[in-house]
């Protein structure tokens, strides 16, 4: 079950994909989040380096090389990957909003929008 400060921090802040009541549901983005930060530090992380790009925008500007790493650390463990992830099934919709927030980390911080 999602922990509310991660479903605030995470899905409803960064996920197009969320739905309340669907707290069963994690995308890898969500579980590694979880795993590796407590909530205040992943609300620190979020105030301190904000994602500057909108998930709907990370498609047109995708960076290769954080999409590849974050392909192999998050993506390939994801339960979405297998059936049901528009934006690895040939970026028909935005990645989700762990995606999102880890994409901002790994990705170059230049020309903003």
């Amino acid at each position: 079950m999602k922990e509310p400060p991660y479903i605030e921090s995470v899905c409803k802040k960064f996920c197009r994909y969320y739905k309340e009541g669907k707290e069963d549901l994690y995308c890898g983005g969500y579980k590694v989040l979880e795993q590796n930060l407590t909530a205040s530090e992943l609300s620190e992380l979020i105030e301190v380096y904000p994602p500057k790009v909108k998930s709907d925008d990370i498609i047109k500007r995708l960076n290769r090389r954080a999409d590849k790493i974050l392909t192999a650390f998050v993506c390939e463990k994801c339960d979405f990957m297998l059936d049901g992830c528009d934006f690895r099934a040939g970026y028909s919709g935005p990645p989700c909003g762990g995606y999102t927030i880890l994409y901002s980390l790994f990705s170059p911080k230049s020309k903003e929008g």
